[in-house]
């Protein structure tokens, strides 16, 4: 099995969809190939994230009112005579199937989260090694000035953040430069940073509805992906209508300070664009 294999099946193997047999060629697989092992751990974490938001979002829960009615009618066919009990075991039937349509539908959510975010992880690491390092777009970068103009105040916020010189417990990082590019077909603001020794990209694009919003109850920011992709270490957060990436080939821990050093004041200016 190789390693496109595994990055198509691994969701399924985590959910436990999956025949014994390709269960364990896959882990044939995993024992040999680190950069898979690191993958599988990243989807893991985040699968593990998102159900524990879920978990702590009252917001996605029932209402209380729905709750106390609930409740009150099954007390109510509780103490029906022994005729009832039918319609009891309806009502309860009906509340196991509410249940499981919501669980179910936060599932399918999640994952369509997880391929969507993924997604756009691969399209920023390939413009990081696509402009960033080898210079072979098909489009010519434009200014974040003329991309301001021609397509929001997004580019705007980018000229001026971050600061030239940003400080992180890692060391030192310095902006070489800002633009605004295209690659396979998806727009991003597009800012080259060196950082330990290293060009990093910080990348910024819009974001539909099919990628979950930051997690709730997570201290800020979230690092929604963090893992390998291509190569290259991804990390991603999600800023209202955008979604911000950094990539580079450094360590992930150093990868998440700088972006820790960057969010706060990013996301607090990209919130009202």
């Amino acid at each position: 099995m190789t390693c496109r294999d595994v990055r198509e099946l691994a969701d399924s193997f985590l959910a436990e969809e999956l025949l014994t047999e390709t269960n364990h060629e896959i882990l044939r697989h995993l024992e040999t190939c680190p950069v898979c092992r690191a993958d599988l751990a990243t989807r893991r974490e985040l699968r593990e994230g998102l159900r524990r938001a879920f978990q702590r979002a009252s917001d996605l829960g029932p209402s209380p009112a729905f709750v106390a009615n609930l409740r009150a009618t099954l007390e109510t066919a509780a103490h029906k005579p022994a005729g009832r009990w039918i319609r009891f075991r309806g009502l309860l039937a009906l509340a196991a199937t509410v249940l499981l349509a919501v669980a179910a539908g936060f599932l399918y959510g999640g994952r369509e989260w997880l391929s969507a975010t993924a997604a756009l992880a691969r399209a920023a690491a390939g413009d990081h090694r696509n402009c960033a390092l080898q210079f072979r777009l098909a489009e010519r970068p434009i200014t974040l000035e003329e991309a301001a103009r021609r397509y929001g105040n997004v580019y705007r916020v980018l000229e001026t953040l971050p600061p030239l010189d940003v400080s992180t417990a890692a060391g030192e990082a310095h902006v070489l430069e800002r633009h605004a590019c295209m690659y396979n077909g998806r727009r991003f603001a597009h800012i080259v940073l060196e950082f330990r020794g290293a060009k990093v990209s910080l990348l910024v694009t819009d974001v539909d509805g099919r990628v979950q919003p930051r997690l709730p109850g997570d201290a800020f920011p979230q690092v929604t992906a963090a893992g390998r992709v291509d190569d290259l270490t991804v990390v991603s957060f999600r800023s209202g209508r955008h979604m911000v990436f950094f990539a580079g080939d450094i360590s992930q821990s150093d990868l998440t300070t700088l972006a820790r050093a960057i969010a706060e004041p990013l996301d607090r200016q990209l919130a009202g664009v």
